[in-house]
């Protein structure tokens, strides 16, 4: 059983320079309970399996504007990574003057926040660095232009816990399973067909929670 998953090729173009050339999923980057998750689903089209041709693929969710929800996401995970920062530095800077100050505020839940936040940080992290990568910026986007090439197919399956294509595993996928409630109900659901989400593909989709 298998799916045939649409991607939109894309090249980077700044100051009339082509600097590269990549193929984001046009589906599942729309079912991710986080915004950065949506920075690894742009791959090198090298280095997956991708078609000019489907028989019944999955369709389009990405909008028309790739430029404009590419540069959206930039400037939105900039300013999430800044936040979260500030806010993990407040807390900590609270939590160091009540424990000088002997006043007892548990210790056990500051640490659990201070992971999260810390979780938080890498998420927006590696999402803003892949698309500073992708968009070969390293502050300004503005100059950057983003042009469609075409859209592209690619046959993604489930083998043995793993989400695979004619290349092999991908990790990003296989891990996106395990890790996003949001994604994991949407792959079940593309995978068998579904349009509601039955009690099957709950169940199947709990194996991973």
């Amino acid at each position: 059983m298998a799916m045939e998953v649409p991607y939109v090729l894309f090249e980077v173009h700044r100051k009339g320079k082509t600097i590269g050339t990549y193929a984001i999923d046009a589906y599942f980057v729309e079912f991710l309970a986080l915004e950065p998750r949506k920075a690894v689903l742009i791959k090198g089209p090298g280095s997956i399996s991708l078609s000019e041709n489907a028989e019944k693929p999955l369709p389009r969710l990405l909008g028309a504007n790739l430029e404009r929800f590419l540069k959206d996401l930039y400037r939105e995970l900039l300013s999430a990574s800044q936040e979260t920062r500030e806010k993990r530095v407040s807390h900590m800077r609270r939590w160091n003057v009540w424990r000088i100050l002997g006043i007892p505020t548990g210790h056990s839940r500051h640490i659990a926040v201070d992971e999260q936040l810390a979780k938080v940080e890498r998420e927006n992290a590696l999402g803003l660095a892949l698309l500073k990568k992708v968009l070969g910026v390293k502050d300004d986007v503005e100059s950057v232009e983003i042009r469609e090439v075409k859209l592209l197919y690619r046959r993604l399956w489930l083998e043995n816990g793993e989400v695979r294509d004619e290349k092999g595993t991908d990790k990003v996928y296989t891990n996106l399973l395990k890790i996003d409630p949001v994604f994991r109900t949407a792959f079940y659901s593309a995978l068998l067909r579904e349009t509601a989400l039955t009690e099957e593909i709950r169940k199947k989709a709990q194996a991973f929670s």
